[in-house]
């Protein structure tokens, strides 16, 4: 039921107890009513209008045109889905709460912008092309198991400089990447930028871009946008689903001697922001079907060279202009064979991996590790160990435990199975232990999407422990998801060992039935929380860093232990004297250039850095 101004509370108030709903928003309620009811409601002068709450259902997933042209679904089944292969996506950031985009690690290089959260939409359409996942909704992506690393290059308006693209080459040879899509690129030819390109193609990183869309009608002049034209860049045109040249409204598919292949980029399906999917056209859609291509070469190849795979996605094409390469098509469209499968197959993982404490000596602790060989597959020949995802050892075959000496601290292991042929099995499941001088080690059930070497690790972790963020029923953590005022609550009063208490009904937008409403009382309550009025508390709604300063200096003391200051903070803002104990408390710091962005959003990951800090501060 939808209200001409505001909701009349006296006219609901009869039908409280039938109001499972306040959009607020919007002006309206979600309420059960009779026929009689309706009509009856219809004739009040507040009234707009009231219509049906209409159920609605899980879509099926779709394979957009482009992924089936290419051919990629047939070698799915084979088991060739891109798993293991790095794929770096050089672009404006990435949906970081999108269900169909699982992220390994993502860094921004845009100045004074630390997140790399995507509030364009290209870099996640861009992603979603190559590895949106397999999981029954949304859309498919080419090769749905890489490893996708987001490197933000473009700001939201999707712009950047040079030298964001060439840092985040380093980074992404640090990362060891296999292959970097640049949906990107511009007239102009950049030294440096080439020095780089060239450098990690040396050390086997492959560059997929898009040739441009700023083609001729003739199509007879070279158009090819830098990187694009770039000897060690594969050069990608667009076509439509006839095979033909792309048309744009505002160009035209590039053309060139160096186009070296093209694949689908007119009317592309894919992943958008706000967990989102939309249709966009330009080259820019077709490079990423060319990386995913490659990718599924990566896994079914894990010998060859970039140069033979480049190669032999080359010969994976159909022509389309004249025999042979061509200025327009290149070799000519991807057409992945459906007998593309893994050649050397993978051995099983490790399984049973544990850890106890052997002893201490000279303040290092003892660890011994200890796991099952797989019982069916290919024998391993050797295993590696990684602590915190970073590798530590190898082993022989023969060995199933291994000993580690760790400082007082919180780790992550896993276990990687190598073959007689040099094949990497999947990891083991990751075992997280928490190690303290004169205290038996507690194993920590680990998040799946946490590998331990993040900068947040080690606070999830020990908020985990203390039963404080549990994670969600499928054994994430989410730490790149923004937290709402709500989580906020839950999670605090947990922390603050207050105990969730009867919800009163005091705010018209948090239902008594949801998770967080007696924990939202319990904080009101006590003083820690507020509402934006006394009658709304907006749960689902961002906490930004000026509030979270404020529950934070209300629930704990915060001992000053540094001077800080922030730029961005004047004295007559209303949380200023809050951030300024908790900086000096060092719960939460600022960022390299002096500021703290009172009203950046906060994520899960800095959320539990920030609590973490403070519980142990006040231990």
């Amino acid at each position: 039921m939808s209200f001409k101004e505001s909701i009349n509370e006296e006219l609901t108030k009869e039908y409280e107890e039938r109001i499972y709903l306040y959009l607020t928003s919007i002006d309206a309620v979600a309420i059960e009513l009779t026929e009689d009811e309706k009509m009856e409601l219809l004739d009040h002068v507040d009234v707009a209008s009231i219509e049906v709450d209409e159920p609605i259902h899980v879509q099926n997933a779709t394979i957009d045109w482009g992924v089936s042209r290419i051919g990629a679904p047939p070698v799915w089944s084979n088991g060739v889905t891109g798993q293991g292969v790095k794929v770096a996506v050089m672009d404006t950031g990435v949906d970081m709460s999108h269900p169909d985009l699982q992220v390994v690690k993502g860094k921004s290089f845009i100045r004074n912008q630390l997140s790399y959260n995507d509030l364009n939409g290209h870099g996640t359409h861009v992603a979603g092309i190559i590895g949106a996942q397999h999981n029954n909704f949304g859309v498919y992506g080419v090769a749905p198991d890489v490893d996708l690393y987001i490197a933000k290059v473009l700001d939201d308006q999707g712009n950047g400089f040079t030298s964001y693209v060439v840092e985040a080459i380093d980074w992404a040879v640090r990362e060891g990447v296999d292959i970097i899509n640049l949906s990107l690129g511009g007239k102009n030819q950049s030294a440096d930028l080439q020095r780089a390109i060239e450098r990690a193609y040396s050390q086997g990183i492959l560059f997929v871009a898009a040739a441009g869309n700023e083609g001729t009608q003739t199509g007879q002049t070279n158009t090819v946008d830098f990187p694009a034209a770039y000897s060690s860049v594969i050069a990608v045109a667009a076509v439509d689903n006839q095979d033909r040249r792309a048309i744009f409204s505002n160009g035209a598919s590039a053309t060139g001697p160096t186009v070296e292949v093209s694949a689908p980029g007119q009317a592309i399906r894919s992943t958008h922001i706000k967990q989102g999917y939309t249709v966009k056209s330009g080259t820019s859609m077709a490079a990423p079907h060319v990386a995913g291509h490659l990718a599924l070469l990566k896994q079914a190849y894990p010998d060859k060279s970039h140069t033979q795979i480049r190669t032999l996605m080359q010969q994976q094409t159909k022509d389309l202009g004249p025999t042979g390469r061509d200025s327009v098509f290149g070799f000519g469209r991807i057409a992945i064979p459906s007998t593309l499968k893994i050649t050397n197959p993978r051995p099983l993982e490790a399984t049973g991996l544990q850890a106890i404490v052997e002893g201490w000596q000279n303040n290092q602790c003892q660890v011994k590790l200890s796991w099952k060989p797989p019982v069916d597959g290919e024998p391993p020949a050797s295993y590696i160990i990684y602590r915190n995802n970073r590798e530590i050892d190898r082993v022989q075959a023969g060995n199933q435990s291994y000993l580690d000496s760790v400082s007082p601290g919180t780790y992550t292991y896993s276990i990687e199975t190598i073959g007689r042929n040099g094949e990497k099995s999947n990891r083991s499941k990751m075992i997280t232990i928490k190690v303290e001088q004169d205290a038996e080690i507690t194993p920590i059930t680990s998040f799946n999407d946490v590998a331990g070497s993040e900068w947040f690790a080690s606070a999830l972790y020990d908020l985990k422990q203390r039963g404080i963020m549990t994670g969600y029923t499928d054994g994430s953590a989410r730490p790149n998801q923004i937290i709402t005022r709500g989580e906020a609550a839950v999670l605090m009063a947990k922390a603050l060992n207050e105990q969730a208490v009867t919800y009163r009904n005091g705010f018209i937008d948090v239902r008594p039935q949801s998770f967080d409403a007696n924990y939202i009382q319990a904080m009101v309550d006590r003083g820690i929380f507020s509402g934006y009025s006394t009658q709304i508390f907006r749960p689902h709604v961002a906490i930004p860093r000026g509030e979270v300063a404020a529950i934070l200096s209300r629930g704990f003391n915060t001992p000053p232990i540094r001077d800080v200051s922030f730029y961005d903070v004047p004295t007559n803002y209303q949380f200023y004297q809050s951030i300024m104990r908790i900086g000096r408390a060092n719960f939460a710091s600022g960022y390299a250039d002096g500021s703290f962005r009172p009203f950046a959003e906060v994520t899960r990951a800095e959320f539990a850095t920030f609590l973490a800090r403070a519980i142990k501060a006040n231990e």
